[in-house]
């Protein structure tokens, strides 16, 4: 064969080659394409599935992971603010009580010697003017008698007010003011049926009026029980930085110079429900709760924190029996950021 012809039969075949490439190259396009579109609706329905915050979880597998469910209950707050308070040691309050009792007995002795050196006086000056058994000296002895009995007292009235004084500088006119009473403040707090409990406000603010409680529990999120404003206190105790002033509340059982704290609460309450501590969750540096939307889902939804009670916090931002997860809430947290990485290495 000659030489053109085998170059006309190369091209020939090379053509052919060509067009047949060409050929299976556009009937695959569309294949492709189609394969493309399956992907993209396999990808689009599980991201529809994985919604931000949301986890979706079936009720066997729940059972099995112990995620534990509580519906929250209606709760009230008042706003309050807390002070630093001690519990007072009245021993001496109970001496000063003891002396003012033996002063007032004392002084009863010495009112009744007193009128009777007047009337021997003044039966003395009797006989004396009308010139019977009654000398001179007599009278004299019976005016020194009575001036000693006056005396005596005087001696013994300020002996009394230098113990009212005394409680006045120490513990204030709440108490000095009562301290004679057989039921009053003092005799009340001496019979252990109250306790004192001297705490601080900040410099140059006075007391509210508000609802006064004492709370004396270590973990600090007891309600406390109800006090008493009594006023200002007569002197500051060491580490209470501010305005001292005194407190009345019923008997708590906290020892003298116990630590505790003051609480004011103020305000109309708010109405809303308490959330238990072992529902919230850190995330972020934020606190989260899982609520339960439906039986499989769970929703993460904000917690706000500044409002805490006693076994929770006080929110109005959820409904009294809303469902709300209290146990593996981790568990939940890692689910569903576990189906988010998953979701972002298929795009």
């Amino acid at each position: 064969m000659d030489k053109p012809w085998k170059n006309k039969l190369i091209l020939v075949l090379t053509l052919v080659i060509l067009l047949l490439v060409w050929a299976l190259a556009w009937m695959g396009r569309d294949e492709f394409q189609h394969a493309h579109e399956d992907d993209d609706k396999v990808a689009s329905v599980e991201r529809a599935a994985s919604e931000p915050n949301v986890v979706v979880i079936d009720e066997e597998a729940q059972k099995q992971a112990g995620i534990a469910v509580e519906n929250l209950k209606a709760a009230k707050y008042l706003a309050s603010q807390k002070f630093a308070g001690v519990v007072l040691d009245l021993r001496a309050l109970v001496e000063a009580r003891q002396r003012y009792t033996s002063l007032s007995a004392q002084l009863a002795g010495a009112q009744a010697q007193v009128l009777q050196r007047r009337n021997e006086l003044a039966r003395t000056q009797g006989l004396y003017d009308d010139g019977r058994n009654a000398s001179k000296r007599d009278l004299e002895a019976a005016r020194a008698a009575l001036a000693s009995e006056e005396q005596h007292d005087i001696a013994l009235q300020a002996e009394q007010r230098a113990v009212v004084d005394s409680v006045r500088m120490q513990w204030g006119d709440a108490f000095a003011g009562r301290l004679g009473d057989k039921d009053g403040l003092v005799a009340r707090a001496i019979n252990h049926q109250l306790e004192v409990v001297q705490f601080a406000l900040p410099f140059g603010s006075s007391p509210p009026h508000p609802q006064w409680q004492v709370d004396v529990s270590a973990s600090g999120q007891s309600s406390g029980v109800p006090a008493a404003l009594l006023g200002r206190a007569a002197q500051p105790l060491p580490g209470l930085q501010g305005e001292n002033w005194l407190l009345s509340t019923s008997p708590t059982g906290a020892g003298a110079g116990t630590r505790v704290r003051v609480i004011a609460q103020q305000g109309k309450a708010q109405k809303g429900v308490l959330v238990p501590v072992s529902a919230m969750i850190r995330f972020a540096g934020k606190n989260w709760v899982y609520v339960q939307t439906e039986a499989d889902r769970f929703e993460r939804m904000p917690l706000p924190v500044d409002r805490a009670m006693g076994d929770g916090f006080f929110t109005d931002a959820f409904e009294a029996d809303t469902a709300v997860v209290t146990g593996g809430t981790q568990l939940l947290l890692s689910e569903e950021f576990r189906f988010q990485i998953k979701n972002e290495n298929k795009d």
